[in-house]
């Protein structure tokens, strides 16, 4: 179906697949769509099928699902359908059912391939957002959020990967040619030699691999993603909404242009996001660029509905009705009953030990137990040599001392360390960060001594970044999470799970801010729905002192 459209040549525009084109190929791509009418319900595509081509989303909502039932996100305007396919057969890997009425556009593999050959910018666009398609399938993120949706992913260039082979293959290359000159009364231990060369070499190979693997960076509808993993010494993920992204570039060096790689710099207000050596740097860009044209798309079909709603409820009941509910909405109204106050025994073990927990609202986490630990330490060890030397005193296994003096030393030692427990406990148990549903605080709070308290409200977090640095910080999985506000920065030292920590506080802050974004289309459909109000109230009275009908309401019949 040939198109001409100015509405659907921008829908193209906007579409990811044909970011990398000129305006003046637009034209030319249209001619090569078909559209594709879906009523709700309807099957697009089975999973099995042979694929013959993509779709287009332009209006509407479809669902994915596979033959497990497992379901995808939902596929709305300028989603492409149809590029993940199975590596044995060239067939669909899932079924895709239109959840509303909508409509697609097709391109078939023909015209596919036509236009890569004619375009080589839209066969590396294609080629950018079907390997992200594989690499979506293979790598678990059990941290994305439930409505949030990978749209690129990428790593580092596959020549840093043949850089990061070549070091233990020398090495392994290296020791079987010293070998040869081993003699032959020692070849059993040459052998024994080449093996355990053999063993550590593979490791180290392995290791290699894994770390390039774990090292990538991904846009999702949401954020920013660069994820870092050195295994078993260090992890990173950092990120930042795509509402604070800025500009993209592609910074290329000399060695970068002659191998294939490039950095793309995605400037942010609280700095660069670097996608470091990355094939197809260009692409990628414009890919970006693309996806965050998409998060400030509105959907007007969606706003018109709620528009109209919005009328009907205002003609619909007086202007004096309001709801308990608008209420509290309004001024903040908490019906929260009061907490009852507990007793010091009581609050000391009220949550003994727990490092995150939720209440009221609000999730507190605190540092890692292992941290305790280290307080306690020394105090500890003091209590048990304590009580050991008490133990011999009574058993008369020491002489020669004073054993009155000495009960009494090492009693009040054994009391001086338990004492010195119960104020690192305190201490420890009084130093948490809190997420609350429109804040982050971090609170440090000395016992008998001054309290600190940081705040920062959800809407001014700028990024989000955690680390794990160091084998015991790997191996009992905790570390330090990073959140940035203006020029400054909270730090949730030592916390556990700091991937989980960062999670929920991006949740929150999605949250939050759809919450906000709600409150403020609801206070504008309200505005505008008053004023249509009072427009026909005027109206009527007007009319009605001239004594004529109202076009607003025209007569029965």
């Amino acid at each position: 179906m040939n198109s001409s459209n100015d509405s659907f040549t921008k829908f193209l525009r906007e579409s990811a697949l044909f970011s990398a084109l000129p305006d003046e190929d637009l034209p030319a791509i249209a001619d090569a769509l078909v559209m594709v009418e879906l009523p709700k319900g309807e099957i697009l595509f089975e999973e099995g099928e042979e694929v013959d081509g993509l779709f287009l989303v332009e209006t509407g909502k479809l669902i994915g699902f596979d033959q497990e039932g497992q379901i995808s996100h939902p596929y709305q305007r300028g989603d492409i359908l149809g590029l993940a396919t199975s590596n044995s057969a060239n067939q669909r890997l899932e079924t895709i059912q239109a959840q509303t009425n909508s409509r697609v556009w097709f391109i078939s593999g023909a015209n596919i391939h036509q236009i890569g050959s004619d375009r080589p910018a839209f066969a590396e666009s294609l080629t950018v957002l079907a390997n992200s398609q594989v690499m979506i399938r293979r790598l678990p993120m059990p941290w994305l959020e439930p409505d949030e949706k990978v749209s690129l992913i990428t790593r580092k260039h596959p020549v840093f990967l043949f850089f990061a082979l070549m070091p233990p293959l020398l090495v392994f290359a290296a020791i079987l040619l010293g070998l040869n000159f081993v003699q032959a009364d020692y070849a059993m231990v040459a052998l024994v030699g080449m093996v355990v060369a053999f063993l550590i070499c593979a490791i180290w190979l392995l290791w290699n691999i894994n770390n390039w693997a774990n090292d990538y960076y991904l846009i999702t509808s949401k954020r920013m993603v660069w994820v870092e993993r050195v295994s078993g010494f260090y992890e990173s993920r950092q990120e930042a909404p795509l509402t604070t992204l800025i500009s993209v570039g592609v910074k290329t060096t000399q060695m970068g242009a002659l191998i294939g790689y490039s950095d793309v710099m995605v400037r942010t207000f609280i700095g660069d996001i670097r996608f470091e050596r990355v094939a197809h740097a260009k692409t990628i860009g414009k890919l970006i660029e693309s996806f965050w044209a998409k998060s400030k798309h509105v959907d007007l079909e969606l706003d018109a509905k709620e528009i109209r709603k919005a009328l009907r409820e205002k003609f619909g009941k007086s202007a004096e009705e309001v709801t308990t509910r608008e209420l509290e909405e309004e001024y903040g109204i908490d019906n929260e009953m009061p907490q009852a106050e507990i007793g010091f025994i009581e609050w000391l073990l009220s949550d003994f030990l727990k490092v995150r927990y939720e209440m009221g609202g609000a999730i507190t986490y605190r540092k890692h137990w292992i941290i305790l630990l280290k307080k306690v330490f020394l105090s500890f060890l003091g209590m048990v040599l304590s009580t050991v030397f008490i133990i011999a005193l009574v058993t008369r296994n020491i002489a020669g001392l004073n054993y009155s003096m000495a009960i009494t030393l090492a009693s009040f030692l054994m009391l001086v360390c338990f004492l010195i427990m119960i104020y690192q406990y305190v201490d420890w148990r009084n130093d948490i960060f809190q997420l609350t549903p429109n804040q982050v605080i971090d609170l440090d709070r000395k016992p008998f001594g001054r309290e600190s308290r940081r705040a920062a409200p959800l809407e001014n977090i700028l990024s989000i970044e955690y680390e794990r640095r160091g084998i015991i910080p790997m191996m009992f999985n905790f570390g330090t999470v990073y959140i940035t506000v203006g020029n400054t920065q909270l730090t949730f030292n030592n916390v556990h799970q700091p991937s989980k920590v960062q999670q929920d506080i991006f949740s929150r802050i999605g949250t939050h801010s759809q919450e906000q974004e709600d409150r403020q289309i609801r206070q504008e459909r309200d505005r505008i729905a008053q004023w249509f109000k009072v427009f026909q109230e005027e109206s009527q009275d007007l009319l009605a002192s001239k004594d004529v009908t109202s076009p607003l309401n025209p007569p029965p019949g």
